[in-house]
């Protein structure tokens, strides 16, 4: 046994914005049909007590001219607003399949489920629908150019980081070099000061002072040289070499 508890009613004609109410009411109005009507009792039908809605759709005719015949289906739901969804939906259907001649080149002759020889058709994207479709390629149009930005930008991140750590490597070792270039100068310096020869290896440098005399030498050391009417000793290099 059934037991009703809640009871809903929707007529079509009075601004609504649900999911194709406008459309239905359009194509009804097209045909000159009056507005559409839907009922919804909630109902405790289930050995578990589960709620239900029984929806009911009553899509009137139109006695007068251009007549057309009564649409009347009923079914069930989990809860109303799914359930009124679903019938216009299924009322958009119908309405547009018992007049499909009627509808010939309009977009209502695609809402129709057969044809006029009882053929199954494909439906048509509802312009809801479609405008989700391009709502959703929007977002992933966007959310692909946001990740490619953000790839780009961590690549740049990754080398100025690099550029800079090689900057940094350079610049110390520029300091390096420095620091080794004044210690050579340096020793070159305190080397040229000893007297040392850096080309020479070893040896010393000659200079000036090498050929002066000793501040401790005497007359009386060449005493032992004859000496010229000028008083100039003359030293003969030649003699020595013939003894």
């Amino acid at each position: 046994m059934e037991h009703y508890s809640q009871t809903e009613t929707y007529e079509l004609g009075n601004g609504g914005s649900l999911v194709f109410e406008r459309d239905l009411f359009l194509v009804s109005e097209k045909l000159e049909r009056p507005p559409p009507q839907f009922h919804g009792v909630r109902i405790h039908n289930t050995p578990e007590g589960e709620q239900q809605w029984m929806i009911t759709a009553d899509l009137k005719g139109s006695p007068e001219p251009p007549i057309s015949e009564r649409i009347l289906f009923s079914f069930k739901a989990y809860n109303w607003v799914d359930g009124l969804a679903h019938a216009l939906q299924e009322g958009l259907a119908r309405v547009c399949g018992q007049n499909i001649a009627a509808l010939q080149g309009s977009r209502f002759a695609h809402f129709a489920r057969h044809d006029t020889m009882g053929e199954p058709m494909a439906l048509s994207s509802h312009p809801a629908r479609i405008h989700a479709h391009r709502a959703q390629m929007a977002l992933a149009h966007h959310a692909n150019a946001i990740g490619m930005l953000a790839k780009d930008r961590k690549s740049l991140r990754l080398q100025r980081a690099k550029k800079d750590a090689t900057i940094n490597r350079l610049r110390e070792k520029i300091r390096t070099l420095e620091v080794t270039v004044r210690t050579q100068q340096d020793q070159i310096q305190e080397m040229e000061e000893d007297g040392e020869d850096i080309q020479g290896g070893d040896d010393f440098l000659s200079d000036d002072n090498d050929f002066e005399e000793d501040e401790f030498t005497e007359e009386e050391d060449y005493e032992f040289l004859e000496a010229a009417e000028d008083g100039i000793i003359p030293i003969d290099v030649d003699e020595d070499d013939e003894e």
